[in-house]
């Protein structure tokens, strides 16, 4: 799936105040949308750089070199070996500062939620409410998730609410640490994705206690540990057969039934859907432990089939 603008800000926001987006990657997403977000000041261009790094190993002593206009190009020229000599379009020369303010704002837009961002403290931005009011919490830095005043500053503005906190991907000590504390912790490209399918901002609130995967049908992705896990149409129906198999008394999922959906081998089958599992932020571990392998017979969904729940 092709990363868009938004999910692009959203990755490169892990710089805190000094994030920016250079003109070289930009120009990839040029377009109405670009505009709207140049317009409404989530992205500022900055002057362009009159400066570019000095050649690996070389002995000049310079700290930079100066960037030279040359007709419709620019030159960073080596002052020791014109084979270093850097040549660069007018978009390598750009760049763009990203108003972390301007975009917690779309993403509160984009999940729906009722109110406006605002920055509560530093790092911490309190997006809104869901519909079904519980407040909703974002970081763009993983730095900030360490911080030990986090949870109060949480609590004390949600009172007695739920809260979610929209986040990069925890580490798993502090992970545990926010949920054992009733905080329901999903990442940025849970949100996206849930926007995508036409989902509102029902991501944002948990599924009940007693389900640990949720199949949603009509979009093709499941929730599986706080996390939205999206599958492509030609995958997703061996993923449902696992998950029916799951459902049954007979739980192994012989290699011919997962094959019968598309003819493929079972084994790239199974291969691709642990992979995108993978990409959306678990291990290799994880993603076998969830689906098993039953060697010389086939796979098995590793979910108790009381915590499934499916959502045509």
């Amino acid at each position: 799936m092709t990363e868009t603008i938004l999910q692009l800000l959203t990755r490169l926001s892990e710089a805190g105040d000094d994030a920016v987006l250079s003109g070289a990657i930009a120009q990839s997403h040029y377009g109405s949308e670009f505009d709207r977000l140049l317009r409404k000041r989530v992205l500022v261009e900055v002057a362009p750089i009159s400066e570019w790094d000095v050649c690996d190993r070389c002995e000049c002593e310079m700290i930079s070199r100066p960037i030279r206009q040359n007709g419709d190009r620019y030159q960073a020229d080596c002052p020791l070996d014109s084979r270093e000599d850097v040549v660069l379009s007018a978009e390598d020369i750009r760049s763009f500062r990203i108003n972390l303010h301007g975009l917690a704002g779309e993403i509160s837009t984009k999940a729906a939620l009722r109110g406006h961002a605002v920055a509560v403290a530093g790092g911490l931005w309190k997006l809104g409410e869901t519909e079904a009011g519980r407040l909703v919490f974002l970081i763009f830095q993983t730095s900030v998730l360490k911080l030990e005043g986090l949870l109060p500053i949480m609590r004390r503005l949600s009172g007695s609410g739920s809260v979610t906190l929209v986040a990069p991907r925890p580490p798993a000590e502090r992970a545990a640490y926010l949920i054992d504390a009733g905080v329901h912790v999903i990442g940025f490209e849970t949100v996206f994705a849930a926007h995508s399918a036409s989902r509102d901002n029902a991501v944002l609130d948990p599924p009940s206690e007693e389900a640990e995967l949720v199949v949603h049908v009509q979009s093709g992705a499941v929730e599986w540990r706080n996390c939205l896990i999206s599958f492509p149409h030609q995958l997703f129906p061996s993923l449902r057969r696992l998950v029916d198999k799951a459902l049954s008394r007979d739980t192994l999922a012989s290699k011919a039934y997962l094959e019968d959906t598309t003819g493929r081998a079972a084994s790239d089958l199974v291969r691709e859907m642990r992979d995108k599992i993978v990409a959306s932020g678990f291990s290799q571990a994880d993603a076998k432990d969830l689906i098993k392998t039953v060697h010389g017979r086939g796979y098995r969904l590793q979910i108790d089939p009381l915590r499934i729940r499916i959502i045509e």
